[in-house]
C-alpha cells in the first residue's frame, strides 16, 4: 500500500492524474480514498470510504428506488445480480425509476431526499462515512422506507452501532456448511401482516440459512417468517460453530422481520444469497407486499408498527 501511495502521488505531482472538472479540487488523499485496492476486496479493517460518485441526472425518473450494493467483506454475486434484476422490474411495474450502485457517495442529505426507497442489497462491511451513515439514519427516522437482504444482516456492520443494534436487531453467528445450501421449510408468522398477505401457511425453499444471537421479537420488532430446523441440516462443521439451532419451532428462528424506526419503515429479509431466490413466486410475492408496506401503500395508518 505504501508504493502504491508514492506512485499515486508522483503521479497526482505531474499532472499525470488530473481532475475531470476544473471548478473540483483533486488531492492526493481523495484519490487514496476512492482507489479500489486489494485490501478491501478482501475485507479490510480500515475499508475505504466513497466520497466523490457520479453525478445523479435531474431527469431521473421520480419517484426512485435506490438500490445499494456496496461490499467491503464477502460480496453475494449472484445475489446481487438477483436482487438488482428482481427490483428494475419492480421499479418499472409500479412506476417508479430506479438508481443502482456501489458508490457510497449517494448518501448525502440533498441527494437521499430524491429517492423514495432504499434497498441494501447484500450490502456487506463498513461501506459508509459516519457522515454518510448519519445521513441515511435521518433519512429513515425522518419517514424513509428501507428494505435490506440478505447480507445486509451479517455480521460485517459491527461498526455501526445504530444499523446492526436498532435496524437490524438480531447479530448473525453463522450459517450450514453441511451443505451450504438446502432446501427448508419456511414458516408464515404473521398472516394477518401486510406483508405476509397472500402468503401460505409455510413453503419450502432453497438458501444459505442465517442463524442469530437472538429473535427479532427480542428486539422489538416483528418476526414475519420462520424456520423450522427440523426440516435442513442447521450444521456448520467449517467456521467453529456447530450447532446452529436457535430453538424449537420457527418463532425461535426468524429470517423475516419489520419494524418502524422513527417515522420510517425498514423490512428485512435473511434470503437472498442466490439469484434463484428471487425467482420464487412465494419470495417474490413477500417482496413485492414489503416494497408496498414501508412505502405506506398498505397499512397507512402504521397499525403493524409496535408500538
Amino acid at each position: 500500500m505504501q508504493s502504491y501511495r508514492k506512485i499515486l502521488m508522483a503521479f497526482i505531482a505531474t499532472g499525470l492524474i488530473a481532475c475531470a472538472n476544473s471548478d473540483q479540487e483533486t488531492t492526493a488523499e481523495s484519490v487514496i480514498e476512492t482507489a479500489a485496492t486489494d485490501d478491501t476486496a478482501q475485507g479490510a479493517k480500515a475499508p475505504l470510504h466513497d466520497v466523490r460518485g457520479p453525478a445523479i441526472t435531474p431527469f431521473m425518473a421520480t419517484p426512485t428506488i435506490l438500490v445499494f450494493s456496496k461490499t467491503n467483506e464477502w460480496r453475494h454475486n449472484e445475489g446481487i445480480a438477483g436482487g438488482d434484476h428482481f427490483f428494475v422490474k419492480l421499479a418499472r411495474e409500479k412506476g417508479y425509476g430506479i438508481y443502482t450502485t456501489d458508490n457510497g457517495s449517494v448518501f448525502d442529505h440533498d441527494i437521499l431526499s430524491r429517492f423514495e426507497v432504499i434497498v441494501f442489497n447484500n450490502m456487506t462491511g463498513d461501506t459508509l462515512t459516519t457522515e454518510q451513515e448519519t445521513a441515511f439514519q435521518n433519512w429513515l427516522e425522518n419517514g424513509g422506507a428501507w428494505i435490506g437482504l440478505h447480507g445486509a444482516g451479517d455480521s460485517s456492520h459491527m461498526d455501526w452501532d445504530w444499523y446492526q443494534n436498532e435496524l437490524i436487531g438480531p447479530t448473525f453467528i453463522s450459517h450450514p456448511m453441511a451443505p451450504q445450501f438446502q432446501d427448508a421449510r419456511v414458516v408464515n408468522l404473521a398472516p394477518k401482516h401486510p406483508i405476509m398477505a397472500g402468503i401460505p401457511a409455510d413453503f419450502t425453499h432453497n438458501d444459505e440459512w442465517y442463524t442469530f444471537d437472538s429473535t427479532a421479537q427480542s428486539h422489538g420488532h416483528t418476526p414475519l417468517a420462520g424456520l423450522d430446523e427440523s426440516t435442513y441440516s442447521p450444521r456448520n462443521t467449517v467456521y467453529g460453530v456447530e450447532d446452529l439451532r436457535m430453538g424449537e419451532g420457527a418463532i425461535n428462528h426468524p429470517i423475516i422481520w419489520s419494524h418502524c424506526p422513527g417515522k420510517g419503515r425498514a423490512f428485512y429479509s435473511a434470503i437472498g444469497h442466490l439469484e434463484t431466490n428471487y425467482e420464487d413466486p412465494h419470495y417474490a410475492r413477500i417482496l413485492n407486499n414489503a416494497f408496498d408496506w414501508v412505502r405506506g401503500t398498505t397499512d397507512p395508518e402504521g397499525t403493524a408498527c409496535p408500538k
